[in-house]
């Protein structure tokens, strides 16, 4: 073996591999089950945003075009009154 195990045994570095080992898979396993989770967490917020535009037909329902901004008027030249 290239690796020298400085008066360890072979247990201990087995042991220590496999804690190793589980740190990694278990990391893995926390991303990897975030990654899901805020991807669902993002099509509920896309779901809930279409709804909400489908509820405003004056907005133009799911297409957002139509004409419900305006802008404010205390705001000229870029300074609020």
């Amino acid at each position: 073996m290239t690796y020298r195990s400085r008066g360890r045994s072979l247990i201990e570095v087995i042991i220590a591999v496999l804690f190793v080992s589980f740190l990694v898979g278990f990391i893995t396993v926390l991303c990897i089950g975030n990654y899901f989770r805020a991807k669902r967490a993002q099509e509920r917020q896309r779901q809930r945003r279409l709804a909400k535009l489908a509820s405003y037909p004056e907005a133009g329902g799911a297409t957002g075009g139509g004409g419900s901004y305006e802008a404010p008027a205390s705001i000229e030249n870029g300074v609020q009154a």
